[in-house]
């Protein structure tokens, strides 16, 4: 942040935005959630999985090179470790946000919230003087809870569908 301009930040909020639409108002944006969900099925409903596995990737790509130069940015420098551990808070605040491990669910607006969540939990525990090792012990913990509290909500899920259909025959 130079001269009072949260450039980054803005960057962050217009790719957020632009991404929330793609996922959810275009066919590309339905067809990574059927990917996601079930692959096989996506392709034998005519999806083109191979060509929209590889826009992800490239769209994957360009968001890492965005997060690059808006840390050396901030930093002023660049160094290859440079968030060497962000994969973590990454997952985490994605599963936090409501996106399934099992694939075909999630929103950008929930991982921002689940972003936010953990940097509050991070913040917490480093003025808290919580070592290096914890955190990552909790934050661990916390995506294992999340992951546990997900296929918990799948599986009622599926059994209340299949309650469902039982009771209409």
């Amino acid at each position: 942040m130079r001269g009072g301009n949260p450039v980054g930040l803005l960057i962050l909020i217009v790719m957020a935005v632009c991404f929330a639409i793609l996922l959810k108002r275009t066919s590309f944006g339905w067809h990574v959630f059927s990917i996601g969900g079930n692959e096989k099925a996506a392709k034998l409903s005519g999806v083109k999985v191979d060509r929209v596995k590889i826009l992800v990737y490239i769209i994957s790509g360009v968001c890492a090179a965005m997060v690059g130069i808006i840390a050396s940015s901030q930093l002023a420098a660049s160094h290859p470790a440079t968030g060497e551990s962000w994969e973590m808070n990454a997952i985490a605040a994605a599963v936090l946000g409501g996106t399934s491990m099992a694939g075909g669910i999630g929103t950008i607006g929930g991982t921002i919230v689940g972003a936010f969540v953990i940097g509050v939990i991070n913040d917490g525990m480093v003025m808290c003087g919580v070592s290096e090792f914890w955190q990552m012990v909790i934050k661990g913990l916390v995506i294992v809870l999340a992951v546990i509290i997900d296929q918990f909500q799948r599986n009622l899920q599926a059994k209340m569908a299949l309650r469902a259909r039982n009771e209409n025959k």
